[in-house]
């Protein structure tokens, strides 16, 4: 596949054309991930360079197999049923129920950037809906001047993770109640004063 570019200079009537070799490799052993970072994230690619990355799947298998109730009840010993896998395994194919697995590879994906103290998380989450109805490409430059087309797989939005601890519902409810209350610590403290003197 060839593409041409032409350019140009304004009030001259000569024009150049380059052309260039574009191939679309068949063999898809690279796979070609791309990153996007949430807005209002300063990240700067100089001092990221400079500094140590790493970046791994994140392992949610415990989470999917509470959420999906795999190995609630145990296989053997005491508290386990005879024949349960074989049973649960015969309901679903009756009424067909195809059970969810776990994918490795379809975990999100958490960018480590530093290390200890001043390390610095950043969660990517697969963006769906991008890659549905278009196709984009990463194109190289070979060594004998033609271009490599590779397309783009998948897209990951990263943002930085929360590191601070948040209030469950109960706790959130008690906080909510509490809210027209305005406590001073100078009337609490005198109110403790006065009860000790009549103790006394």
């Amino acid at each position: 596949m060839a593409t041409s570019s032409t350019a140009s200079q304004p009030g001259s009537s000569n024009s150049t054309t380059q052309e260039f070799t574009v191939r679309v490799p068949k063999d898809r052993k690279k796979k070609f991930k791309m990153m996007k970072f949430s807005t209002g994230n300063d990240v700067d690619f100089v001092k990221m360079s400079q500094t140590p990355i790493r970046m791994e799947r994140e392992n949610n298998y415990k989470e999917f197999k509470s959420a999906y109730d795999i190995d609630v009840a145990p296989k053997f010993g005491a508290g386990s049923e005879y024949g349960r896998e074989q049973k649960e395994e015969a309901r679903r194919k009756k009424y067909g129920i195809v059970s969810r697995k776990y994918k490795p590879e379809a975990q999100p994906w958490i960018l480590k950037i530093g290390k200890n103290k001043e390390m610095k998380k950043m969660k990517g989450v697969r963006e769906g809906t991008i890659t549905e109805n278009t196709s984009y490409y990463i194109f190289t430059q070979c060594a004998d001047g033609a271009f490599e087309a590779f397309p783009v797989e998948e897209w990951y939005t990263f943002s930085p993770v929360i590191k601070y601890k948040y209030l469950n519902s109960e706790e959130a409810e008690e906080e909510f109640s509490r809210r027209d209350k305005t406590l001073n610590l100078f009337s609490v403290m005198v109110r403790n004063r006065v009860r000790n003197e009549d103790d006394e």
